[in-house]
Parts: C-alpha cells; sequence; structure tokens
C-alpha cells in the first residue's frame, strides 16, 4: 500500500494511506501568506491529526484550517521533553529549532520533526531558520526517506546551511516547500523560488508531478542521489511558471 502525499502550500501537507487516518503539517493562515483569493481564504481541509513545528506562528499552525477537531500535536513539546506523541503507533521524533535570528517578529522557537507511515520515514523541516548540524540531527539518521525541505531562504535556512543536512541525512526522495509561488512570495523578505534550489543539484533526478498529490514510494532513477518531486499547490491556484 502507498503513502500518498499531499502539498497544500507553504510547509503545508497532509499525508495517508489509502483508507487509513489523515495526518496534516504545519497548516497555514491564508490571509497571513499574501492570499486575498476569496475561495482560497475559505479553504478547509480534513485530517484526522495535526502537527505543526509550534504553536506560535499562524503560517504554521492555523488549526482553523482544519475542519472538525482533529488531535493537535505541538513538535516543540515533544523536541522538549515537555510531551510525548505517535503517528499510527509509532513515535513522532523532534529536534528543538528556531526561526532566523533576522526575523522581524523575533526568533520563535519551533521543530523538526519525523514520523513513519506505511513503513516510510518522513522528515518535516517546520520553519526552521539556520542549518542543524550533524549531532543535532542525528535522531534522524536512517529515518529520512522523505525530506520534506524549506528550500526559500528568505527567514529560513540558507541553501548552503541545507546542504550538508541532505548530505547527512541521505534521503531517497526529497520534496521542496517553504518557497515562491506568487501569490505566495513572502514580504518583505522574498522567498526564492524551486530553480534556484534545482539549480544546485544538478545530479540529482528531478521528477516534475504536474499534481499536488503523489504516492510513495515512487520509482527512483539514480541510486547514489536523492530524487527531487516537485508538486504543485492544492491550497491556491499560482501564477507563472512553477517550474523554471
Amino acid at each position: 500500500m502507498g503513502v500518498n502525499v499531499e502539498w497544500l502550500g507553504l510547509a503545508t501537507f497532509r499525508i495517508w494511506e489509502d483508507g487509513g487516518p489523515v495526518l496534516a503539517m504545519d497548516p497555514y493562515n491564508a490571509s497571513a501568506i499574501g492570499i486575498t483569493d476569496e475561495a482560497e481564504l475559505a479553504l478547509k481541509i480534513q485530517a484526522d491529526t495535526v502537527i505543526c513545528s509550534s504553536l506560535t506562528d499562524i503560517a504554521h499552525s492555523n488549526i482553523n484550517l482544519i475542519e472538525g477537531s482533529p488531535q493537535v500535536i505541538n513538535a516543540l513539546d515533544v523536541a522538549t521533553g515537555k510531551a510525548n506523541a505517535t503517528v499510527n503507533n509509532r513515535p513522532l521524533i523532534a529536534v528543538p529549532a528556531a526561526e532566523s535570528a533576522e526575523h522581524p517578529d523575533g526568533a520563535d522557537d519551533n521543530a523538526v520533526y519525523a514520523f513513519e507511515i506505511g513503513g516510510l520515514w518522513f522528515v518535516h523541516m517546520g520553519d526552521l531558520g539556520y542549518g542543524l548540524d550533524n549531532s543535532e540531527i542525528q535522531p534522524f539518521v536512517n529515518r529520512c526517506d522523505v525530506l520534506l525541505a524549506t528550500v526559500g531562504e528568505a527567514l529560513t535556512l540558507d541553501l548552503d546551511e541545507l546542504e550538508p543536512m541532505i548530505d547527512y541525512l541521505k534521503p531517497t526522495w526529497i520534496v521542496p516547500m517553504h518557497y515562491n509561488v506568487a501569490p505566495v512570495v513572502g514580504r518583505p523578505f522574498p522567498m526564492k523560488t524551486v530553480d534556484v534550489f534545482l539549480d544546485r543539484r544538478p545530479n540529482d533526478p528531478i521528477i516534475y508531478v504536474r499534481h499536488h498529490t503523489v504516492t510513495f514510494p515512487i520509482p527512483t532513477i539514480k541510486s547514489n542521489r536523492p530524487t527531487i518531486v516537485v508538486l504543485e499547490p492544492s491550497g491556491y491556484k499560482p501564477t507563472g511558471d512553477l517550474t523554471r
């Protein structure tokens, strides 16, 4: 049975196995990220459980985006030892992190977190503002089949800081997130587009899904390189060229 991954936009995903419970991550607030379309502002999504990298950043913790009353997991509480959490009866793993020191509202604490679904480990980078060293991300070693990677820079970690993390964790697949897809560009600190990240990794195979959802595992092209899987957001209508 495959694992379905839907990218809503920014750092928001839904993940589920067919017929199984739905897990949502870092739900965004549409108005806070520059969306003005009334239909997109009114968007609601279904999920049974929602994980947030913290509960202090509305762009990553808008529980109102989820219909009903889902279980809410604060990954920061798990990272700091204040709580334990499970996903599909397997422990959620989280490590402490924070926003960029340049954040105009202050560098709030958050977490990078990992969970297992369908025999695959997913690592979500939350709103990470700087590179973590090997000792900090060691809990994710051999637990990073799919890396949901923050690649837009601009108040998140620089791509120069991301590269050694990729080299150390050795994901099989990378799904870029948290980057400039108009109308969500990031103001007053514009994010980079995904092609800036792709251009830095010319030896990695790239799959343009041209849809918002993909089912893992998917074929890998080079066994010694991660395959980059580029999705289109389902939560809002992007404008411009998504790929290059």
